[in-house]
């Protein structure tokens, strides 16, 4: 392990909420005892519903000192700054029916607020709250679900980290908090900090915030801020500090702590095993989702009394061909410029590894160019600069496929005499063309907003298209059978940035077009009998499987590990080589992959060692000799491409990383890449 990452782990493991480094083995003891989840609720003399109170109508802020936020009310009025956010919320096309929670195992759906959705609570609300049932009405759907921001283990560090999100839903390097904010897009986000570990200090969670606050901000949703019951810290500078940014950002602050400062022990759990001095008792969870939605409805109808300054607006997905985000396409035929001497070689043995790098930039993927890896003297070579994508490479190992935006070009595989071949193709998916092994191309062509695919010759000519279907195509996937292409179906709406809908498989003869039942990629074995895919098993677990040529005859493999990561057929097409994450159910936490080889055909496994990229790339060398695992890995100060070459046979392990040589403050990724053999 290496050594940041053990220190990106020390400092965001933590284990149920408990607020101490305790062992894995206790998460689900610690896990909130009631479940709302599902069909079992808290009986209904559980539900604690207070006597009227007077209606909390949005006033101006009159809070008192940060100082003083003890004596805060406990429902917030709207701010000025909310009410200025919220108005170019609904100009960046936010949901206003949409609120988002933030938080560790004390904001999940079983303990806050998810029995409004499911009407699990007395009629006597609706009655004596009519106000507070028109917000339930209003936000129907988002209480009972804890969406991509809330998890057990949550803390300020754990929703700004990559390590932390769940990667069947969410974009490489995308955080868990930016993902809930791209999938919901809410109006509202609820913000709850609360989980404690030895060794934080205010100054540290202070910092963590304003970057959670800001984000939050620049995606147009109004944070509402709140403070704990708990006092784990000894000093209450958690509460003192979450105040402070209240009123220095002029946000409203759920003020909870007083809210069960009249009920037993202040609202925490006396009974083990949960009396740990963080847990509140289950007679506060129906106090906090009270209070809840009462700080929700008054903070909601401050904004609305206040009133939108436009007409709010709703994107919807596109599926024509725009150039990628930050690139720059001029009006006249772009030419991408290599960094290598036109008709140069690289020196130093046969095999190259070739590979497109991109980062995570201000919510958007850049393409940071086109890079040659020369295993045997561990140099890297950036053949073409920013902006330009690696999308296939050849068979024989002498052309490969790159692309600026809309245009793309077939160029040596050393980068000299890029050859425009299409100003047509779709630029928001992850790999838009592809060689077939007959040397013909195949790629997603746009125009008039319909997108298809088209079979084109080396020099870009079209020779034909394949058969259209009511699904729209938004990414290729790499094949060794001339005779059958594999695609996504979807929509994007930025580069990279797209919803997958289902695999389709389409004959080259146009004979076959037909979806396959399963949504991700599929790769095909090089003799076509087999089709192995990313076989579902839950919403949050994946393995391999193993199908026909046209999709039929699926089933499971059954391999241990969480979340199917990658997986490649070897070049004889005998063996698979996979990688499975490992993922804690509790936390949602990646705690490195496991990786495997197989036989298919008569299922023995052997596992090689484990290793800790996150979205890995695995290559074959073309003798089926060696493995490459490259992906992405964290370091003290930010990311890097990490590489490791395995010996199939002795199973030995080389760390190519400090020779890939690729690292940055923002998150990078790989986005293709092919190990060939040079001609």
């Amino acid at each position: 392990m290496t050594k940041a990452r053990s220190l990106l782990l020390l400092l965001l493991f933590l284990t149920a909420c408990s607020g101490k480094t305790l062992p894995a083995t206790t998460e689900a003891a610690l896990t909130p005892v009631p479940n709302l989840t599902d069909t079992a609720t808290l009986p209904q003399e559980a539900i604690v519903i207070p006597t009227p109170a007077p209606d909390p109508t949005a006033t101006a802020d009159t809070r008192l000192p940060p100082e003083r936020w003890q004596e805060w009310p406990v429902v917030p009025s709207v701010t000025g700054r909310a009410i200025e956010i919220y108005r170019k919320g609904l100009t960046m096309g936010l949901d206003p029916k949409a609120f988002s929670k933030v938080g560790d195992c004390q904001s999940v759906k079983a303990a806050f607020m998810g029995y409004f959705d499911l009407g699990n609570y007395p009629a006597s609300f609706k009655t004596n709250y009519p106000e507070l049932q028109e917000t339930v009405d209003h936000f129907k759907g988002h209480f009972n679900t804890d969406g991509q921001g809330v998890r057990g283990g949550f803390n300020a560090a754990a929703v700004l980290s990559p390590l932390w999100a769940d990667s069947q839903v969410c974009l490489p390097g995308e955080n868990p908090l930016d993902c809930e904010l791209r999938l919901t897009r809410p109006i509202i986000v609820i913000v709850r900090m609360e989980i404690w570990w030895d060794g934080r200090t205010a100054v540290q969670y202070e910092k963590l915030m304003r970057r959670i606050l800001d984000d939050i901000i620049a995606h147009g949703a109004v944070p509402i801020l709140a403070t704990k019951a708990d006092n784990v810290e000894g000093d209450n500078s958690l509460n003192l500090t979450t105040a402070q940014l209240a009123y220095e950002y002029d946000l409203p602050l759920w003020n909870f702590w007083a809210a069960v400062q009249d009920m037993p022990a202040h609202g925490m759990e006396t009974k083990p095993p949960h009396n740990d001095g963080f847990h509140i008792s289950t007679a506060a969870w129906s106090v906090q989702s009270f209070t809840g939605i009462q700080a929700l409805d008054s903070v909601w109808r401050g904004m609305l009394a206040a009133g939108p300054v436009a007409q709010a607006t709703t994107p919807t997905a596109v599926r024509t061909a725009t150039p990628a985000a930050g690139l720059a396409i001029s009006a006249e035929t772009p030419v991408p410029t290599s960094t290598r001497t036109p008709g140069a070689t690289p020196q130093g043995g046969s095999d190259r590894i070739i590979f497109g790098v991109a980062a995570r930039e201000g919510g958007s993927y850049q393409y940071q160019g086109v890079y040659l890896f020369d295993p045997s003297s561990s140099r890297t070579t950036q053949i073409f600069g920013r902006g330009v994508q690696f999308q296939s490479a050849s068979a024989d190992g002498k052309y490969i496929l790159i692309s600026q935006g809309t245009y793309l070009y077939r160029a040596n595989v050393d980068g000299a005499f890029p050859l425009l071949l299409t100003d047509s193709l779709f630029a928001l998916g992850d790999t838009a063309a592809t060689w077939l092994p007959d040397g013909h191309i195949a790629a997603l062509l746009s125009s008039d907003g319909k997108t298809e695919i088209s079979l084109l010759a080396e020099d870009g000519s079209i020779l034909g298209w394949l058969p259209g279907s009511e699904a729209s195509p938004i990414e290729l996937y790499a094949s060794v059978d001339e005779n059958h292409i594999y695609w996504e179906s979807g929509a994007c709406s930025l580069a990279r940035v797209c919803t997958r809908t289902g695999a389709w498989v389409t004959g080259a003869d146009g004979k076959l077009n037909q979806s396959i039942s399963w949504t991700g990629r599929s790769s095909i074995s090089p003799d076509g009998s087999l089709l192995a895919f990313n076989y579902p098993v839950s919403a949050t677990e994946s393995d391999l499987g193993l199908a026909a040529a046209d999709g039929t005859n699926a089933r499971q493999v059954g391999l241990p590990g969480k979340l199917l990561t990658d997986y490649a057929w070897s070049p004889s097409g005998d063996l698979l080589a996979v990688v499975l994450a490992e993922v804690s159910d509790y936390s949602g936490l990646s705690s490195g992959n496991r990786n495997f080889v197989i036989d298919p055909r008569s299922r023995a496994i052997v596992e090689y060692a484990a290793s800790e990229l996150l979205n890995p790339r695995l290559l074959w060398s073309p003798d089926g000799q060696y493995l490459l695992w490259i992906g992405s890995l964290p370091t003290d100060n930010g990311y890097k491409i990490g590489a490791e070459r395995v010996e199939r046979a002795s199973r030995k392990v080389t760390d190519l990383s400090d020779a890939i040589g690729q690292a940055g403050q923002d998150y990078l990724l790989i986005t293709n890449a092919a190990w060939l053999r040079m001609p």
